[in-house]
Parts: C-alpha cells; structure tokens; sequence
C-alpha cells in the first residue's frame, strides 16, 4: 500500500475567505463531519486539505462557486492512480483518471488535452502540451505520485504531496512554505 495524497487546490489567495467559507459549509453539514487544513497561499494557489469524505465533489464544487476560483480535486490514490477533477463558478468540468503503467494515444489522447483546457487560466498551450505528454504515457511510471508531480510542477502548484491524515498526525513535510496549517471544522 502506497502513500495516498488528496487535495482541493484553489485558484485564490484569499485563505480568509476560504476559511470562512469552509466553516459554513462544515456547520450545515455537522453530520457529515466534514473537516480541512488549510495551508498558506503560494504562487497564486490555496491549498484545502479535506478528511476524507462522499462529499469531496461537492465541496469542490461549492468551493468553486463561493469563492469563484478555478477548483482541482487531485487525488494520488494508493500509489496506483491520480484523479483530477475541474470545478469552476460552482459546475463540475470534465475529469480524468491516468493509471499507472497506461498509455494513451490518439483520440484518448485528445480526450485528455481537451479536458486539460481547463487549466487554461493557469498553463499557456506549451505548458498544456507538456502536461499532455507526460500523463499521456505513463508507461515507465512507477508511482501515481510521478504523475502529480508533473501536473504540480506544471500548474506551480506546490502544496499537493501531503493529505488531511497526515497533517493530523502531525506530519508537515509536503508544505511550502512550511508552516502550520488551518484547522477548520463545525
């Protein structure tokens, strides 16, 4: 069993407001138990790390609306795969799976960079294209965690390789800057 990182990266700075809205959100939900750390802002990306919960898509999604900010649930699961998922003005955008091991070409390939437009706001079509090249052919990858890597590094994003669990424990390797994450529950 590998490690497992999970992620709701918003396209904002405003982690006051995030934090406010997320405590609402908490509270209307208390049976749900919903709970996040937030991290300090860095290169224009707030980094929600939520337990983990049926309600993720939808917490993404209402995340997007409120704040009106580009949303990407990333999930590096076990090591095995990465799940990215798009939110934007509270609408779930298209979404990808890249396994490892896996290739894609052709028109799954094109599937991909279509889906992968929705970083346009964030990535010029180099970047995108570079993006593209390395999920497409995971092939000689290892770790699910290489292909979040690559995603991140694209998208400069730079608080993805860390997770609730382990921010509960204690853990702070995988924040950057590092610093102590918000907690915010009911």
């Amino acid at each position: 069993m590998g490690a497992t990182y999970l992620s709701i990266q918003l396209r904002t700075t405003d982690r006051d407001a995030v934090v406010a809205e997320l405590h609402a959100m908490a509270a209307a939900s208390a049976a749900v138990e919903l709970r996040f750390y937030v991290a300090e802002p860095r290169d224009g990306w707030l980094a929600v790390f939520p337990n983990f919960s049926p309600e993720l898509e939808r917490v993404a999604k209402e995340l997007s609306a409120r704040i009106d900010c580009l949303a990407l649930l990333l999930l590096s699961a076990d090591e095995d795969d990465l799940y990215s998922m798009f939110f934007r003005g509270g609408k779930q955008l298209p979404w990808f799976k890249v396994g490892v091991g896996r290739s894609r070409k052709g028109k799954e390939r094109d599937k991909l960079a279509a889906k992968l437009e929705a970083l346009a706001e964030v990535c010029d079509a180099e970047s995108r294209a570079r993006l593209v090249a390395v999920l497409a052919d995971a092939t000689a990858v290892i770790y699910s965690s290489e292909l979040l890597r690559g995603l991140c590094e694209i998208a400069s994003i730079h608080n993805a390789f860390t997770s609730f669990d382990y921010l509960q424990r204690g853990e702070r390797e995988g924040l950057d800057p590092p610093s102590e994450p918000v907690l915010v529950s009911a």
